[in-house]
């Protein structure tokens, strides 16, 4: 039950980073990536038992920051390609 409950709370941190970049709101995405990153400090140090700075912890940090700016870039990516998109609509002069 807990791997299921983890992918979906990563899921979720992911659309939020994604969100953030859609609507080009890096001072949220910023919000978003640095509660996401103290929760997975507090996941590790309570429900793992590790110490944040271990080599495994720092290299989970680094793979949720890795995530993150994923997340970012696609959302940024996706919006900038909707607002181009809707941008070179025809509109019609009747």
């Amino acid at each position: 039950m807990l791997i299921p409950v983890l992918t979906a709370v990563l899921a979720l941190w992911m659309f939020g980073c994604g969100y953030a970049g859609y609507t080009k709101r890096f001072g949220l995405f910023v919000i978003i990536a640095g509660l996401g990153m103290g929760l997975n400090t507090v996941w590790m140090m309570v429900g793992l038992e590790a110490h944040p700075l271990s080599p495994p912890a720092l290299m989970a940090h680094g793979a949720a920051t890795l995530y993150a700016l994923c997340a970012l870039a696609t959302g940024w990516l996706a919006g900038r390609m909707v607002r181009s998109f809707r941008e070179s609509r025809v509109i019609r002069n009747e």
